[in-house]
């Protein structure tokens, strides 16, 4: 009788049975677990089915205190490979895939087969656990990100697409920055909505539906007058026009202010800020599969653009720039070669060697723009193969600039083709065929 009373109010203490012999219509193997929770002692589910058939019976016989008990922890079947988690830990980093299914959680009806990677999904519960990933190279990366979007894991998807760690540069060009928080991403993972320019300001929200005509393009970022200004335009909410007045000047200022920035003849950073509580970083980006136009001063022909040059990318890399251009006002690009800066400090590894600033690079470029001459016809600037590069993103004018801080390459096919590797170095797998 102290079992039925156990775990009450449930099936059996609710019933008034005139007999001792009652006839249940039941899984006799998952009742013997059922006897021995109400009896006192601890039930733990040995697998996604066994956890499903407890949770079913539990509800069945309203047994709340088991209900719970199995409740806190869940079985993912990850292509047959089997992960006991405890539900807290799975629900972290929320809103994520398995926060979305916990109103289903009464039953335990969440998914708990998927067919992914169990080797990825073992980084995906590093993370859940508080864990930092080791990235191995830039395919597991891709890889890890590819199993963030799949669950949804957004902290882990800003942590992959803004590299391992945060770079601080103790050797500015600028001295005034002494030391300046930055960050390397690759273009395709950039977010428009989260680039923008140092100082700028968001528009005070508008306590009433009025719409004001102007440009609809959207700011991000905080000035240091914003709130001041925001605590002002909320004393006079109830003015009437005279609100909506304040927040038509607030905002035209604060519009101007935008204009100015990017209108400026100096040099303005781009920075990036994902998330509220990650400080505000300078952009790198990485481009790859690249051509670079180099023409150098007293170069060939280098009286066709001084000493600028022209990155030639690829369409899609094109249209991630503009979204940029366009989300911050700046002159969208129209043609794939664009303009772009060599940094005086630049670390060039051009044909198998590495050449640090540009008293190293100028020399060899000159030799190899005056060698082309040579074979090609008049007006061709010297034309090289990238496979990557990282460019510090700026603006100035209106305009987008790209400076070219690292970058590896090769002057032509022949040191291209010097640089392939075979896919296999083990000969005898060949002979043995």
């Amino acid at each position: 009788m102290s079992a039925i009373q156990y775990d009450s109010p449930n099936f059996f203490s609710e019933k008034e049975c005139s007999t001792r012999m009652m006839y249940i219509n039941r899984n006799p193997d998952v009742f013997r677990d059922i006897v021995k929770h109400m009896q006192g002692y601890y039930v733990a589910a040995k697998d996604e089915v066994h956890l499903e058939n407890l949770m079913m019976d539990a509800f069945f016989y309203k047994l709340s205190r088991l209900a719970e008990t199995l409740r806190q922890t869940m079985f993912v079947n990850v292509s047959g490979t089997v992960f006991k988690i405890a539900r807290e830990t799975i629900l972290n980093d929320s809103p994520n895939f398995f926060a979305l299914m916990e109103p289903f959680s009464d039953r335990n009806l969440t998914p708990t087969f998927f067919c992914r990677s169990p080797e990825l999904f073992k980084d995906i519960l590093g993370h859940l656990q508080g864990y930092e990933i080791h990235v191995r190279d830039r395919i597991h990366r891709n890889n890890l990100l590819k199993e963030a979007r799949y669950f949804k894991l957004n902290n882990l998807i800003q942590k992959l697409s803004l590299g391992t760690d945060y770079i601080f540069s103790g050797f500015p060009t600028r001295p005034e920055e002494r030391i300046k928080p930055e960050v390397t991403m690759l273009l395709k993972n950039i977010r428009a909505k989260h680039v923008l320019v140092k100082e700028w300001r968001e528009f005070i929200k508008e306590p009433t539906t009025t719409r004001h005509s102007g440009s609809s393009i959207p700011l991000f970022g905080g000035g240091e007058d914003t709130h001041s200004k925001g605590s002002n335009h909320s004393k006079d909410i109830n003015v009437g026009d005279d609100s909506n007045n304040v927040a038509a000047t607030n905002k035209e200022k604060i519009l101007q202010h935008n204009r100015s920035l990017i209108q400026s003849t100096e040099l303005q950073d781009l920075l990036y800020k994902p998330t509220a509580d990650i400080e505000l970083l300078a952009l790198v980006v990485e481009l790859s599969s690249i051509e670079l136009f180099a023409i150098w001063p007293g170069s060939v022909n280098s009286s066709m653009l001084g000493d600028q040059h022209l990155f030639v990318y690829r369409d899609q890399d094109l249209a991630c720039l503009n979204k940029i251009c366009k989300h911050l006002g700046l002159q969208t690009l129209t043609m794939a070669a664009n303009v772009v800066q060599l940094s005086p400090n630049i670390n060039f590894h051009l044909d198998g060697q590495s050449y640090k600033g540009q008293e190293e690079l100028e020399p060899i470029i000159r030799k190899l723009a005056v060698s082309l001459a040579k074979v090609t016809p008049p007006g061709r600037a010297l034309r090289l193969f990238l496979g990557r590069a990282l460019v510090r993103m700026g603006c100035k004018s209106g305009q987008l600039v790209m400076t070219i801080v690292k970058a590896e390459g090769w002057s032509s096919d022949k040191e291209y083709n010097a640089c392939r590797r075979y896919l296999t170095d083990d000969m005898k797998d060949f002979d043995a065929l």
